[in-house]
Order: structure tokens, then C-alpha cells, then sequence
């Protein structure tokens, strides 16, 4: 055997670090989806769409046109574009919070359709469903924006 030079030894060690670094530096760990400004503005039509059909409830309250019958074509048109919203975030790899709230979102439509079949939503009880409502496209409009932003 052969001794090694210390001056190599040390420039083999130098060069091991700092290749190690460059590799480190390299390497993009993405925890999370990118932003996806079709998940963005899906949502945000729904919202829109949702406070016209709760504004839509409050002016119809106490008359014969609140019952059910009068609504289930406009929550077919909500529950079909919260399924479409939900469908597009969970093709989307790494995305499965977005997912998530969007799949919630759809189940409180449901269960929002499932209430109004029962009885007519009244003016009080359409101010706590609103704040509900508007809490969970916040949330995902939230984490989109977020997203957007690197953050």
C-alpha cells in the first residue's frame, strides 16, 4: 500500500461537500400541488352561483315558490359543477387537501338539497348556511392563492 496525500485527501473531501451541496440545491421538493387558476375561477363562479341560489331562497321565504320543487334544477346545476371542481383537484397529482375541500363542498350542497326537500329554508336560517357556505370556498380559494404565491 501507498500513502495518500493529506492536500489530496482534503480537495477529495472539498469536492465531495461541495458536489453533495450542488446536489442538494438541485433537487425541488414539492410538497404540494402548483396553483391552478382553472381550480381558482371554477370556485369562484360556484360561489357566485351559490349566493344567487341562497339570495334567490331569502327573496322566495314564506311563499308557496319556496318549496323544493321550484329548486332542484338549480341544485342540480351546483352539484354538478362542485363534482366537476372536485374531479379536476384530485387528477391533479399532490393536490389531495384542495381535494378534500372540494369534495366537503359538494357534500354540503347535498346535504343543503336534502334540508330544502324536507322544508322551505327559511331567511334565518339562510344567514348561518351562507357563513358556512362562504367559509369553505374561502378556504380553498385560500390555499389556490397560496399556492400561487409559493407560500
Amino acid at each position: 500500500m501507498f500513502p495518500v496525500p493529506i492536500k489530496l485527501i482534503r480537495q477529495l473531501r472539498f469536492f465531495l461537500c461541495l458536489s453533495g451541496l450542488l446536489i442538494l440545491s438541485a433537487c425541488n421538493i414539492q410538497l404540494i400541488s402548483h396553483y391552478d387558476e382553472t381550480t381558482d375561477k371554477t370556485v369562484t363562479a360556484l360561489q357566485k352561483k351559490m349566493e344567487s341560489h341562497l339570495l334567490t331562497l331569502e327573496a322566495k321565504d314564506g311563499l308557496p315558490e319556496c318549496v323544493y320543487s321550484f329548486f332542484q334544477s338549480a341544485y342540480q346545476d351546483l352539484k354538478v359543477d362542485a363534482s366537476a371542481i372536485a374531479v379536476r383537484a384530485a387528477a391533479i397529482p399532490k393536490n389531495e387537501l384542495t381535494a378534500e375541500q372540494t369534495r366537503l363542498l359538494g357534500k354540503s350542497i347535498e346535504t343543503l338539497e336534502q334540508l330544502h326537500q324536507i322544508a322551505c329554508i327559511s331567511k334565518a336560517q339562510i344567514a348561518p348556511l351562507r357563513m358556512q357556505f362562504n367559509a369553505s370556498f374561502t378556504a380553498i380559494l385560500k390555499l389556490e392563492l397560496a399556492k400561487r404565491r409559493g407560500a
